[in-house]
C-alpha cells in the first residue's frame, strides 16, 4: 500500500512538472546571446526587450505550448497598430523561427486568441559620460550625460522607453539603528535614463567619480565595461543628519511630566547634547529661536547662533525653544528643526519624616519639585543651630547630624529657589521628625 502511494505520488509530481514545463511559451534570441529586460506589463511587451549586438544577424525561436498556426508581424515606433506582416518566417509544429530580422524593431506573434510582442534593440556602448550641473534639481539629483546611455525600445502604442543602467559612485550612508555615519560608501543603483543620452541619480553626497557598469554585453560572453566620468562629480547637494540627546535625571523627588510628541524637555534644567552631520563645502550651524507659529517657521527671529558641530546646552527658561539645525552652499539649503519645552516650575516640602525607623520609607527629607534652576536650603533645630543645609533639590536630610541621628521632635527649614518661569520661592516650614523610639545615640 505504501509503495502504491509513492507511485502514485510521483506519477502526480511528473505530470504536475511536465505541465509547468510545456505550459510557458518560449522565446529564445540569437540563440541565448543576448541580454533580456523585463518590461513592466502596462508596456505591452508580454515577452519583454532583448538587447543584442548591433552587427550580428537577428535569429529568434519561439516554441509555444500548442502547434495551432502562427503568425509573425513587426511593428515600429508608432506602435503595434501599423504593424507588417512577415512572411518568410518558418513554423515546425510548435516551433517558429524567424531570421534575419531587423533590430530596434517590435515583433508579435499570433496565435489564436493569444498574442506575445517583444521589442529587440541593437545595443550601443557607452562611449564617454559627463557631469551635468545645468539640472534644475541639483540639490537632491546629480545627472550625467554621455553617448549610449539610451537603449529605446518601444511599447505596444509607441510610447518610447529605455532601458535601465548600473551605476557606482561613493556616498555617504546613515545608519539609523546605531545613529552613526559612514562616508565613502560604494553604492551600486539602478537608473532609467531619458531618450536623449541623460540620466539622472541620488545625489551623492562627496566627491567622486560617476561610473556606468555596463553588463549588458556579458550576456554574449563579453566582459563587463566601466566608463565613468571625465571628471569628479562635485555635489550640491547637503547631506545632514542630527544626533540629539537628552541627559537623563534619576532624582526620585522631581517631577516629570512627557512632553507632547516627538519633542525634548520637561522639568528645568533641561541638558541636552546635538551633534551635526553634514558634508563637506558646506555652512551649518544651531540657530536657536521661539516661534508662535511653531517649528515650521520659515523667518524666525534668531537669537541665538552657534556653529560647533557638537553642541552642550542647558535650557533653564520655561516655555518652548526650537533649536534648528541649518545649511547651504549658496545653492541648496537643508534644515532640521527640534522642539524643547521647559516646564514651569514647583516646589512643595514635607512636614515629616522618619530617619532611621523603616530603611528606605519616608527616611530622608526632600522637597518635591521641577523646573528648580537655583536652589538652597538650611534646616535649623529650635535653638537655631543648623542641622544640615545644601543647594540641589534632588538631595535631601537624612535625619543626621555629624553622624549622628538627630532627637525626635521639630526642625525648621529655610528654603530659597527660583524656577524656569523667573518664579522667585522663599518658603520657611517646620518639620516633624517622627520615630516610636529614638535611635539618635546610633
Amino acid at each position: 500500500m505504501a509503495n502504491s502511494m509513492k507511485r502514485i505520488l510521483l506519477i502526480i509530481s511528473c505530470l504536475l512538472f511536465t505541465i509547468t514545463t510545456f505550459s510557458q511559451s518560449i522565446l529564445v534570441v540569437n540563440n541565448g546571446n543576448s541580454y533580456k529586460y523585463d518590461t513592466k506589463s502596462s508596456t505591452g511587451l508580454n515577452m519583454g526587450c532583448y538587447v543584442v549586438p548591433e552587427t550580428s544577424p537577428l535569429v529568434f525561436v519561439f516554441t509555444s505550448e500548442k502547434a495551432e498556426p502562427m503568425n509573425l508581424y513587426s511593428f515600429g515606433t508608432l506602435g503595434d497598430t501599423y504593424k507588417n506582416k512577415i512572411t518568410t518566417a518558418l513554423q515546425q509544429g510548435k516551433t517558429l523561427t524567424f531570421t534575419g530580422g531587423d533590430k530596434d524593431c517590435g515583433y508579435i506573434i499570433e496565435q489564436g486568441v493569444d498574442v506575445y510582442r517583444f521589442w529587440v534593440s541593437a545595443y550601443k556602448p557607452v562611449s564617454s559620460l559627463e557631469c551635468d550641473y545645468s539640472y534644475t534639481n541639483i540639490c537632491d539629483n546629480a545627472r550625467i550625460v554621455g553617448e549610449g546611455l539610451t537603449i529605446l525600445y518601444y511599447t505596444k502604442d509607441g510610447v518610447p522607453r529605455t532601458i535601465p543602467r548600473k551605476v557606482k559612485y561613493n556616498t555617504w550612508l546613515w545608519n539609523e539603528e546605531e545613529e552613526s555615519l559612514e562616508t565613502s560608501v560604494e553604492v551600486e543603483v539602478i537608473g532609467e535614463p531619458s531618450i536623449d543620452d541623460k540620466l539622472v541619480i541620488e545625489s551623492p553626497y562627496e566627491t567622486t567619480y560617476i561610473t556606468i557598469v555596463d553588463d549588458i554585453p556579458n550576456a554574449w560572453g563579453e566582459p563587463i565595461k566601466e566608463v565613468s566620468t571625465d571628471e569628479e562629480y562635485t555635489p550640491k547637494a547637503i547631506f545632514m543628519e542630527a544626533v540629539v540627546t537628552q541627559i537623563e535625571r534619576e532624582a526620585t523627588n522631581e517631577i516629570y511630566e512627557d512632553v507632547e510628541g516627538e519633542a525634548y524637555g520637561g522639568s528645568a534644567p533641561v541638558e541636552m547634547a546635538f551633534e551635526a552631520f553634514v558634508n563637506e563645502g558646506n555652512y551649518f550651524c544651531w540657530q536657536f529661536f521661539k516661534s508662535a507659529i511653531g517649528p515650521e517657521d520659515e523667518s524666525p527671529v534668531i537669537y541665538a547662533t552657534y556653529l560647533d558641530q557638537t553642541l552642550n546646552y542647558t535650557f533653564k527658561d520655561a516655555g518652548t525653544t526650537y533649536v534648528r539645525l541649518h545649511a547651504e552652499n549658496g545653492v541648496c539649503s537643508k534644515d532640521i528643526t527640534y522642539t524643547i519645552i521647559v516646564n514651569d516650575s514647583f516646589i512643595d516640602a514635607p512636614n515629616a519624616f522618619s530617619p532611621g525607623v523603616s530603611p528606605g520609607v519616608n527616611d530622608e527629607w526632600k522637597v518635591a519639585y521641577k523646573s528648580i534652576v537655583e536652589f538652597k536650603c538650611a534646616i535649623f533645630d529650635r535653638w537655631g543651630v543648623k542641622m544640615f543645609d545644601f543647594n540641589d533639590p534632588s538631595i535631601g536630610w537624612d535625619g543626621k547630624y555629624k553622624g549622628k541621628y538627630v532627637p525626635s521632635g521639630v526642625y525648621y527649614y529655610v528654603i530659597q529657589a527660583k524656577g524656569s518661569d523667573n518664579k522667585d520661592y522663599k518658603l520657611k516650614g517646620h518639620i516633624n521628625i517622627l520615630r516610636g523610639k529614638d535611635t539618635y545615640e546610633e
